[in-house]
């Protein structure tokens, strides 16, 4: 007999249609299903063989698993995946009502869901799983698990995921006995994807000499952390050649069930440091080619069984993510279900690669990262441009919208952090230093010193919702390896506003905010996705305060009609919040604004208001942003139009092009009159041929090239030349000022 126990805020299920002829008719109650909450859901295979003696084990390990999770109830589930080698139909059934007998009788509401049955269900499960999920009866003994079996292609239907890999092992153990070879199309992409990091693991081993010390999934990309010298493009190209070979040779995989004395005999020194510190009796090691790794599973059968895969990118970590620890490197790496999955990915990161705003940021000279300041942005005159352009669209839109803007100090006493709960939920990503021998930091958010600002003096009702915006530069220690470009500093501008707000005033706050988002959305040309993520672990404050942010956030999205997915457990350690996700010119999308309902700060600061009836109350806190981080989210705009910025964007609005030296006062009186109209222009008079002045425009991508000859001088015109080519004879020089000034004013995304 095998089982699998889950620890389920809910299970629900409804039978489909029979799986098996034998099988008797439903009754309209058997028909409607189950839904139950607080559950321990038993999935129950019942093997050939299987005794009295064999359910009376798996009863008492059942009842031990019950009690220690508190659950409300049982369902006992059959499911025949978990084994290869059922009993019979009939044999089952008598198993099956002998088995919830005798769970009945330490859990009397215990029930059964139908036998014989296809089912569709649905489960949540508990955010603490049970350290050993699944387990064996009977005849079969624990041995190794020839990996790729039905079961891990469930574990991505139940929501399993693979997490860090010095956490609980993978949602499915099976200790039977190996199951046949089987199909790339039988396998999760997860598992291929896990499949591809032990291959690469295993090429690190035989070219560098380096063990695989921690692997992590998200979504279909996935890290592994080695320990060997730094690794550059060409060795990743030799490992990627290392891993082809591999993958062609269609090597077996086997993933063996150990316990930690047995496992460590497999580890190195840092592995066994881990291994002390996992709480599992039981450890899962991948055998490829008679070595032995210690990686996240769900596994293929063998490394032919992949489809595809690409190692993506590299850079530098440290072992636990700290850097007083040893330096590692850090490889990356994603797999496909298709190879015409793989061809498109190659064309998407080429064209990434056309637009990475590193080297864009290069070419039209915009920022500048130097080893005096790993992980700070150095803006250049044109990078300034956009970014004060970003600041003047926040702030017409606060002027329309009751904003009220502040500036608050960059280091602050270490008591308030205390207060505020960054000591207890942030430290480790905090700066500190000392003032006249008292403990400061550095501020990796702005909420505290607007906070601050909120206590200066007492508040009233009338005086709520209050708005207050801080364009705030906060500091944030990031693990040198992470660092990249705009897009991973440790120090960067958050476009910060915090609303204080009555109860009452929520709803209203957040749907004028939904409004103002798709305002400045729109502005660049982006849609976007929504999110809701829910309270994290790792919280501060009342469950009920928790529970109450929630659901006020869920009814201002459906009220405004917003389609929006759950993230849960990925709030921020305060409140919950919405998340909003850009998608750019590539598909790409881009994690920017948000907001957070606060319920803890006010507490935690003694925060009020006096209400209409003359008593003190406690506001909300909401705390926003739109761009996220004015670094960040330059570097997506560089990417998305490529550095062909709309004209009311360009660090360069326009150019003037003399033919000759005998135009350069036209052009200059041109270009005058466009200055003082507000455009950014200049003018080139530089000797040399009129074609290489164009093709330095172009690759400044400036919006509008103006060239001037005798005939434009003496009919007081221009030849407009935009930069994909296109050229206009003989425009007014008016008539262009006016419609240039209607396009930046207009802020169009596109030349006119």
């Amino acid at each position: 007999m095998r089982i699998l126990e889950l620890h389920c805020d809910y299970v629900k299920y409804k039978p489909k249609q029979k799986a098996l002829k034998t099988v008797a008719d439903l009754t309209d109650e058997e028909k409607k299903g189950l839904h139950l909450e607080n559950v321990l859901v038993v999935f129950s295979s019942f093997e050939s063989g299987d005794t009295e003696a064999v359910l009376d084990e798996a009863v008492a390990a059942v009842q031990k698993n019950f009690g220690e999770v508190k659950a409300s109830t049982i369902l006992v589930y059959p499911y025949a995946h978990l084994s290869s080698s059922l009993a019979k139909p009939a044999a089952a059934v008598n198993l099956l009502d002998s088995f919830l007998q005798k769970v009945r009788a330490f859990c009397p509401t215990a029930q059964k869901s139908v036998f014989g049955y296809y089912k569709e269900f649905e489960l949540k499960c508990k955010g603490h799983p049970l350290a050993e999920l699944s387990k064996t009866f009977g005849s079969a003994s624990a041995g190794s698990l020839q990996a790729g079996t039905a079961l891990e292609k469930k574990v991505a239907e139940l929501g399993g995921k693979s997490g860090g890999l010095f956490t609980a092992p993978p949602l499915f153990v099976d200790y039977g006995t190996a199951t046949p070879k089987t199909t790339k199309a039988s396998h999760s992409l997860e598992a291929q994807r896990n499949t591809a990091a032990l291959l690469l693991a295993h090429a690190v081993k035989l070219e560098l000499g380096g063990t695989a010390l921690c692997g992590f999934g998200k979504d279909n990309e996935l890290y592994v952390d080695f320990d060997v010298k730094p690794v550059n493009a060409d060795v990743l190209k030799q490992l990627e050649s290392r891993m082809e070979a591999l993958h062609s040779k269609d090597l077996p995989i086997k993933v063996h069930a150990l316990d930690k004395n047995a496992a460590a005999k497999h580890l190195n020194a840092l592995q066994q440091d881990a291994l002390n510190e996992t709480a599992a009796e039981k450890v899962l090691l991948a055998e490829l080619d008679g070595q032995w790794f210690w990686l996240p599973g769900p596994f293929c059968a063998s490394t032919g069984t992949v489809e595809s895969f690409v190692l993506t990118r590299f850079g530098g970590s440290y072992w636990k993510n700290n850097s007083a620890n040893k330096a590692l490197q850090r490889i990356h790496l994603t797999a496909f279900s298709k190879a015409s999955e793989k061809a498109a990915f190659l064309t998407l990161q080429k064209e990434a690669e056309g637009r990475d705003h590193r080297s864009l940021g290069k070419q039209l000279d915009l920022f500048s990262i130097h080893e005096e300041g790993v992980g700070f942005i150095f803006y250049h005159p044109n990078g300034m441009v956009l970014f004060k352009e970003l600041e003047k669209l926040l702030r017409e839109q606060y002027e329309k919208r009751d904003y009220l803007e502040i500036k608050t100090p960059m280091i602050l006493n270490e008591d308030l952090w205390h207060r505020s709960g960054h000591w207890d939920h942030y430290q480790e990503n905090m700066y500190f230093t000392q003032i006249d021998g008292v403990p400061h930091a550095v501020k990796p958010m702005n909420c505290p010193g607007s906070i601050l600002v909120y206590k200066t003096r007492p508040r009233s009702y009338r005086e709520l919702p209050l708005r207050l915006a801080e364009n705030g530069i906060d500091h944030r220690h990031e693990l040198s390896g992470v660092l990249s470009g705009l897009f991973r500093v440790r120090a960067f501008t958050q476009d910060d506003a915090h609303l204080y707000v009555t109860s009452e005033q929520i709803l209203d706050e957040v749907t004028r905010f939904l409004e103002f988002l798709d305002v400045m959305y729109s502005t660049f040309g982006f849609s976007y996705d929504v999110a809701l993520s829910t309270r994290p672990q790792k919280a501060m404050g009342d469950l009920a305060l928790w529970e109450k942010a929630e659901a006020s956030l869920k009814e201002a999205l459906r009220k405004n009609k917003k389609e929006f997915k759950v993230n849960e457990g990925d709030g921020a350690f305060y409140g919950p919040k919405i998340d909003f996700r850009i998608k750019d010119a590539l598909g790409r999308s881009w994690q920017c604004g948000t907001i957070q309902l606060d319920f803890q700060m006010p507490e935690r600061f003694d925060l009020h208001y006096e209400g209409s009836d003359g008593k003190r109350h406690r506001p909300v806190m909401l705390h926003r942003v739109i761009y996220g981080s004015f670094e960040r989210f330059l570097g997506i705009l560089i990417e998305h139009f490529a550095g062909s910025f709309p004209t009311w964007l360009a660090p360069l609005q326009a150019v003037v092009l003399p033919l000759t030296d005998n135009e350069n006062d036209y052009a200059e009186e041109v270009a005058a009159q466009l200055k003082a109209a507000g455009v950014r222009v200049k003018t080139d008079v530089r000797s040399g041929k009129l074609e290489g002045k164009i093709r330095d425009a172009q690759l400044q991508k400036i919006p509008y090239m103006l060239v001037v000859g005798q005939k434009e001088r003496d009919a007081g015109t221009v030849s407009v030349r935009k930069r994909d080519g296109s050229i206009q004879h003989g425009v007014k020089a008016s008539e262009f000022e006016k419609a240039l000034l209607d396009e930046i004013r207009e802020r169009r995304l596109y030349d006119a």
